[in-house]
């Protein structure tokens, strides 16, 4: 066989990806995953007890979009890294912007605080159970962005993981939002962090061993 009849038989039934197939692939598993999360969430914890009144103030809101936010930029980003050899672009930097922000407001807040309220500030009343339990909600939204990788084709994998993971664990702890009742920055700025940071963590694993092409 010529090659260029090899080249035809190995190509010729290749059909063209629609335009916005990746995004709507990643999109279809966050989004099963978001639902699955909420779920989770109501199932274990329920919404904050004083929820319709936690929605008028503005630090729940800061909560919510330093979460969500987050989530969406590396939604975006793990979007770019679905291709072969993506670099992540500017992207990368916008994905620090919610946390300067947050960590802005932390140390301001702390500054300004008397020294007795410091460690309340810091510690909240729930530090040992939030990053975890953020972990755990955010494991279906990790799950549903590692199926739609494994779809897709990322060279990248400990790379496209870490992003499929801090993607998972944004969203997740959005959703957490509704069940948390902390509002200080400071606690935001260190034990949300912390709560996206190990599904991160378990995503760039994931990411090493599931996303291998087969």
């Amino acid at each position: 066989m010529k090659t260029d009849e090899l080249i035809q038989s190995l190509t010729g039934e290749l059909a063209p990806v629609a335009p916005g197939a990746v995004a709507r692939r990643i999109a279809a598993g966050l989004g099963v995953g978001v639902l699955v999360s909420t779920g989770v969430m109501l199932a274990w914890l329920g919404l904050r007890p004083d929820f319709a009144q936690a929605v008028s103030t503005p630090m729940f809101w800061m909560k919510f979009g330093y979460a969500a936010a987050t989530g969406l930029i590396l939604a975006a980003l793990l979007t770019r890294l679905a291709k072969p050899a993506a670099r992540p672009g500017v992207l990368a930097a916008m994905a620090a912007a919610p946390l300067a922000v947050v960590a802005a407001m932390a140390l301001f807040r702390f500054a300004n605080a008397p020294p007795e309220m410091h460690r309340a500030l810091l510690m909240g009343h729930s530090s040992s159970a939030c990053p975890w339990r953020i972990l755990v909600i955010g494991l279906p939204l990790l799950a549903g962005a590692v199926w739609a990788m494994r779809g897709l084709a990322p060279t990248r994998l400990l790379l496209a993981g870490l992003v499929a993971g801090g993607c998972a664990g944004g969203l997740g702890a959005a959703v957490y939002a509704f069940a948390c009742e902390e509002t200080s920055a400071p606690f935001l700025a260190i034990w949300y962090t912390l709560g996206m940071a190990l599904v991160a963590g378990l995503g760039a694993l994931a990411g090493s061993r599931l996303l291998r092409w087969r």
